[in-house]
């Protein structure tokens, strides 16, 4: 997904700190909201709305500029959203403000060393446990966080990505802070030792999304997909998904009563 999504928490690998207040520099407040059919967020809002029916208590851990935070607020959920960068924290407040939005508060935490001190109906958790030292810390903290039949939202890049069996995104990993990939049954196994209830598996992003977004020169015509062209863009996409495999998983999770 796209580098917002993608960069939202410091983690240290072998050899290198990632610094995600040098990566959020050059971000900035916006606006504007995204629609419902953005290129880089239609995937993940296909996920969430699905389990959205009426407004909710949300938590998104790695909130980065605020994009979905800000999106899902206006639709009348109360946002809590929180990320490791102050930089990103601060872009969100001055978006929230110029956006009017109030039912939208942010705030800079280390997850999963610390977390909100309240309970919540919903969890997004995108782009995130792969850089993690902790995976198994940080779900079981988003268990601890869920109220009783609450729901969870996890995404993570997939070790089944076609670029990643190629031997082309090792570079990228490795620079971006990912520690791991994931398999989709290791990933449900480890949701299930932790206590959840998995509702719904899913395989996304083809090959040529994938390409778009982990390739710093396509990446620059990302910003331009809109409209029909994303659904143009999408439907290629879902083709190649089809015959090379998926490049990110999704796992919908809820806590039992």
């Amino acid at each position: 997904m796209g580098k917002q999504i993608l960069l939202n928490t410091v983690m240290k690998n072998k050899s290198k700190k990632v610094d995600y207040e040098e990566f959020h520099k050059t971000t900035l407040s916006q606006t504007h909201l995204i629609s419902g059919n953005n290129f880089t967020y239609r995937i993940i809002l296909n996920v969430v709305n699905k389990y959205l029916e009426s407004p909710k208590k949300i938590l998104d851990i790695g909130c980065g500029a605020g994009t979905l935070s800000l999106y899902l607020a206006s639709k009348g959920n109360d946002i809590n959203g929180i990320d490791i960068s102050s930089k990103a924290i601060k872009r969100c407040k001055e978006s929230a403000q110029y956006l009017k939005i109030k039912n939208a508060s942010f705030k800079r935490m280390n997850f999963p060393n610390q977390i909100p001190n309240l309970k919540y109906d919903f969890i997004i958790c995108s782009e995130v446990i792969e850089h993690l030292k902790n995976d198994n810390m940080a779900l079981n903290r988003i268990f601890d966080m869920l109220k009783p039949k609450g729901i969870a939202i996890i995404s993570t890049p997939s070790q089944n990505a076609p670029l990643h069996r190629w031997g082309l995104v090792h570079g990228f990993d490795k620079r971006v802070g990912h520690l791991r990939r994931y398999k989709i049954d290791d990933l449900e196994k480890k949701c299930k030792s932790v206590g959840f209830i998995v509702l719904e598996t899913r395989k996304t992003e083809g090959i040529v999304r994938n390409f778009l977004f982990l390739n710093s020169l396509a990446g620059k015509f990302v910003r331009f997909i809109k409209f029909f062209i994303s659904d143009i863009v999408t439907y290629v996409d879902n083709i190649s998904l089809k015959f090379l495999g998926e490049s990110q998983i999704f796992i919908v999770v809820q806590k039992p009563l």
